[in-house]
């Protein structure tokens, strides 16, 4: 797995970098976003992530130009995913590596711990890869069998590495 992946996946850390954001059109829509807590429609705006680990939970604190989106993470053993809680959102996500690339997959759904029925699961294309810089990259989306698209948003992030101490 390229160093970006590893580094971003595998430890806490802080990370800057530049995305834009893309919404899905629609009241039902704008309403399953908001209950993630998924930021605004955007273009080219700065964007921060905070990882902290506590035993097994990881907790990503995304933000966007201001607007914060916080998820933790765990491994859910019973059924061998991801299981990341967004607001009132859970969903069960399977990596798979495929030529130096992180696919990442929606396996399942609950908004508010109800299920949502499979022939409404979203379907993403989420797909992060280490750029020809170095950097993170991701692109991430998702959308909604019958409503379209929810959401897309695509940048990179690079380490954020603490100031040297003036004493």
């Amino acid at each position: 797995m390229p160093k970006a992946l590893r580094q971003l996946h595998g430890q806490p850390g802080h990370y800057a970098g530049r995305c834009s954001i893309v919404r899905g059109q629609g009241r039902l829509i704008s309403r399953v976003l908001q209950f993630g807590g998924f930021p605004p429609e955007a273009d080219d705006i700065p964007v921060k992530l905070k990882i902290d680990r506590s035993g097994e939970v990881w907790q990503w604190v995304r933000d966007f130009d201001g607007h914060s989106t916080v998820s933790r993470l765990t491994f859910d053993h019973g059924v061998e995913c991801v299981r990341e809680r967004m607001g009132a959102l859970t969903l069960w996500l399977t990596p798979e590596f495929n030529e130096g690339r992180l696919l990442i997959h929606i396996q399942r759904l609950s908004v508010f711990g109800l299920r949502c029925p499979a022939f409404l699961l979203p379907r993403s294309s989420t797909v992060e890869w280490q750029g020809e810089t170095g950097h993170f990259c991701f692109d991430v989306s998702a959308e909604m069998p019958g409503l379209g698209p929810l959401i897309r948003y695509r940048g990179w992030l690079a380490p954020v590495h603490a100031q040297p101490r003036r004493d």
